[in-house]
Order: structure tokens, then C-alpha cells, then sequence
């Protein structure tokens, strides 16, 4: 089956899932179906026209015209009863465990929707939370104006601002058809408008670090700010904090912040495993003296595609090794508690912003970065390995 056949069997489910027996809950953003198999593009972005503040669920795993299957029943042999694609969103019923016990899988985790089931690590959780668009940014320290942001709706629609082609990959990737942006990104917004046809307000987006120059216009109305009150530190000042995150192999993969002999947070994450080549883990073992600290960050490198990841708009940014192994939020997986990562230690959102906002040190607001060196003035972090 070629590309193009597969996005447009896409586009055919996910526009026609009412219709079909309620699949998926389709987003405004191509124009209906006119056709089985074809499909009419909208000429402008819109805002999606998902239920508010319903929890939904969201495909995030693989890119456009990735499938997934939908099962009667939540475990893997189970029959196919139909067939989820990226960016596809549904109602999240209730995770449930699996019915039958997969061991080859850590997570038996399993999301129920309308029409059955789908593996939990494929889904990300999210809602469409709608915002009161602000008639100004604000000031800042500087004189400039701007402020950080974050993406209240399972996906967006951009505005570019130059041709498609002269952007970073994940924007200018032929088998994207618009480019958007998802539920829990981060960015940097520094300039209001009024859209010139439909008169919403947009809020121009930029990532400050770990990308290029790129920008563009995202409906006002999903993006919610985020004010430096809500990014301000966790227990200031209490000494003797640690971070300890341990690795299982076959089991799970957890992080524990520590304030003296007192556990105070814990999660599972998602870790590297080992390097095919050399056997090492992904994820450096040993105590680690972090380095910088940011709101948010681009993962590519040096702005060009590369295997496995182009992320922009990621949250939360805790760095532990200069050669890039963060803590930092994760959208784009469900997959926590396994390792699966190309070395980062990833955490769902509400978690990472935790962590970000408890370890030291305290980075200014509108910079939303900080590079520093030396011993006792970070959070250190042990990676270890644990039978």
C-alpha cells in the first residue's frame, strides 16, 4: 500500500467514524468527506470542535498513516474490531487491565473506548480545555512582552509563516499534510493578532531553545498561560535533595525524589535500554551532576530529521548529562514504567512539571533557561540498576 492510499484511508475513517458507528470523535480539521476513500482539505487551519473538558484519548504513536488495531476485548489476541490512526481521538472510557496476561509486555494496561479497546502505551490522555484569549501579552522585565504557553486541545492546526519547506522537519515532512501542534506542548508566545478571515485571535508561537528561528500562529483559544506564580519552586531551600531512578530490565522503571531519608514523590518513567552494539545502557548509569534547566525545549538535531524524534514544544527540561539526557515531559508515548526511550528519562506532563519545579536551582521566567556548572548548585541524580 503506498503513502497516499494509507492517509487517505485514514482520513476516510476518521471523518466518516460517526457515520460508521462512532469510532473516533473527529476534529475540524479538513473539510467532510465526500467520497469513501478521498477527502477535501479545508483552504485555513480551524479550531477543532472536540468536546469540552471531556477526557478523551489521543493515537500518539508513529506518524500519519500509522494504524493501530481496536480489540473486542483488552488483550492482544483478541479480535480486531477496527482500526485507530495517528492523531485519531476518542472518549476515554476507563484503562483497564488485560484480560488475558501478555508476557512479552510490561504495561498490561489497556484503554476502553466506544467501540473497544486499544493498548495503553498507543494512547495519550488529554481534553479540549478552551481559553479566554488575552486582548495584550504581558510586559515583561525587559519591556518586551510575551509569555509561556501551553496546548490545551488533543491537536491544533498552525499558520505558517513562510513556506512549509524552509521550516524544521517535523513542519516540513512531505507526509504531513498540516503541520499541529499537541495537547501539553510548551512554547513561547510573542506576538497577538486577529486571524485576517476568521477574526480569532491567534498567539504567535516560538521555541527558545533547540530550534531553529521557526514561528507560527495557533488559535489563542488552546493555548493557556502559564504565569511565573505556576512555575514557582517546590520547597525551596530544603537541603539534601536527590533524585533516584532505577532501572529493572524486564520490570518497572522508576524515579524518586528524596529530601534527606524521605521519599517525597515517586512515578514510573520511561527509560533507554541497551545499546545493540556496545550493551550498554542508553540511559547513563551513575551519579550525575545535572547542567541546565528549561520550561521548554526542541528535540532534534541541529534542526535536521533524525531517526526516532524531530519534538518540538517538549515541557519541563531537567538536564543530567551534557550530551543530552534530560528529565522531561512526554507526549508523544504512553509507555511509562518500560524502557523505550533514546536515553532521556521521560514522564507524562503532570509529573515532569512536578519534578522541574522541585529540583534546584530556580531558573528566571521569561529566559525560561539556565545553563550553569559546578558541584552543589543542582539536584544531583543516581541512575542505577536494580534487580
Amino acid at each position: 500500500m503506498k503513502r497516499k492510499d494509507k492517509l487517505s484511508r485514514r482520513e476516510f475513517l476518521k471523518f466518516s467514524a460517526l457515520a460508521m458507528g462512532g469510532l473516533a470523535l473527529s476534529g475540524s480539521r479538513m473539510g467532510n468527506v465526500i467520497a469513501q476513500g478521498s477527502h477535501a482539505l479545508q483552504a485555513e487551519p480551524v479550531t477543532p470542535d472536540f468536546p469540552v473538558n471531556t477526557q478523551l484519548g489521543r493515537i500518539c504513536v508513529g506518524e500519519w498513516g500509522t494504524r493501530v488495531p481496536i480489540k473486542s476485548e483488552p488483550f492482544m489476541d483478541a479480535p480486531t474490531v477496527g482500526s485507530a490512526w495517528h492523531d485519531d481521538v476518542f472518549e476515554w472510557k476507563q484503562e483497564v487491565t488485560a484480560k488475558q496476561v501478555d508476557r512479552l509486555r510490561i504495561n498490561q494496561r489497556w484503554v476502553e473506548m466506544p467501540d473497544g479497546y486499544v493498548y495503553a502505551d498507543d494512547v495519550q490522555k488529554v481534553r479540549h480545555i478552551p481559553q479566554e484569549p488575552l486582548s495584550e501579552l504581558p510586559e515583561m522585565p525587559n519591556g518586551s512582552r510575551g509569555m509561556w504557553v501551553e496546548i490545551t486541545t488533543p491537536y491544533i492546526d498552525i499558520d505558517l509563516t513562510k513556506p512549509k519547506e524552509n521550516y524544521m522537519w517535523w513542519i516540513r515532512d512531505p507526509n504531513v499534510i498540516y503541520p499541529r501542534v499537541h495537547y501539553s506542548q510548551i512554547y513561547w508566545a510573542f506576538d497577538i493578532r486577529q486571524h485576517p478571515t476568521t477574526g480569532r485571535t491567534q498567539y504567535c508561537l516560538m521555541q527558545k531553545v533547540g530550534a531553529f528561528p521557526d514561528v507560527y500562529w495557533v488559535d489563542a483559544h488552546v493555548c493557556r498561560q502559564i504565569t511565573p506564580e505556576e512555575v514557582a519552586p517546590i520547597h525551596p531551600g530544603v537541603g539534601d535533595k536527590y533524585i533516584v531512578v532505577q532501572m529493572r530490565g524486564m520490570g518497572l522503571q522508576t524515579l524518586s525524589c528524596y529530601e534527606g531519608n524521605q521519599e517525597v514523590f515517586f512515578t514510573t518513567v520511561t527509560t533507554g535500554g541497551r545499546d545493540t552494539d556496545t550493551g550498554k545502557y542508553i540511559t547513563p548509569l551513575g551519579k550525575h551532576t545535572p547542567w541546565r534547566k528549561n520550561i521548554s525545549m526542541h528535540y532534534s538535531r541541529d534542526g535536521r530529521y533524525f531517526p526516532g524524534f524531530d519534538l518540538p514544544g517538549v515541557g519541563w527540561n531537567f538536564g543530567i548529562e551534557p550530551d543530552g539526557v534530560y528529565i522531561h515531559s512526554t507526549y508523544w508515548h504512553n509507555a511509562y514504567g518500560i524502557m523505550k526511550s533514546n536515553g532521556c528519562i521521560n514522564c507524562r506532563p503532570e509529573d515532569a512539571k512536578w519534578i522541574w519545579r522541585w529540583v534546584e536551582p530556580t531558573i528566571p521566567y521569561q529566559e525560561g533557561d539556565l545553563i550553569w556548572s559546578g558541584y552543589g548548585v543542582s539536584t544531583p541524580v543516581t541512575v542505577e540498576v536494580v534487580s
